[in-house]
């Protein structure tokens, strides 16, 4: 997901730029690499490139209840600032930032590259408990059973341990008769 924003620097502050983005990253680990599609609008400022982009992407995610892989679709808002390492015009080193290092900078061919915060705004966007559905059943503590699928047939009646005795002396008097 990278754009040339050369031409946009050598431009007077206001200008803008729209750019359609279709690309593939890897967004999250160990997820594979997932497609990412929309707009993305560049503005010129003083000193930097502006960008506002609406994108999507379906991630390959695992149900936090019955485990099954699922795409989770993600629409997401990014607005960021770039810097540039040179100067468009010279070819020097550009000011540097005052900054405490977490500036998004553009390289030294002056492409904005979208991955990093991409993956970002994915990362704060995910779930913390992922779900196929939100009717999903999970699984039988028991057995494994997919709830989903099928109705297992595990002893789902919880007996209070406090009636141990009695419970003991109920079910011998059960498998006598």
């Amino acid at each position: 997901m990278l754009l040339n924003v050369s031409q946009l620097l050598l431009e007077p502050s206001g200008s803008r730029r729209e750019y359609q983005v279709e690309g593939r990253a890897g967004l999250l680990d160990g997820a594979g690499e997932s497609l990412v599609t929309g707009t993305a609008v560049l503005f010129r400022t003083d000193k930097s490139v502006w960008a506002s982009a609406s994108l999507n992407t379906d991630v390959v995610m695992e149900c936090g209840r019955c485990l099954v892989v699922f795409d989770q679709h993600v629409d997401m808002m990014i607005e960021q600032e770039f810097f540039p390492l040179l100067n468009p015009a010279t070819g020097a080193k550009a000011d540097s930032v005052d900054d405490d290092g977490e500036a998004l900078l553009l390289n030294e061919d002056h492409t904005l590259d979208l991955t990093g915060p991409v993956r970002d705004y994915v990362t704060l966007d995910m779930p913390m408990k992922p779900l196929c559905k939100p009717t999903c059943a999970g699984l039988c503590s028991k057995c494994g059973v997919s709830l989903n699928d099928e109705q297992c047939q595990c002893d789902t009646v919880t007996l209070d341990p406090r009636w141990g005795a009695l419970l003991n002396l109920a079910s011998s008097h059960i498998d006598e008769n």
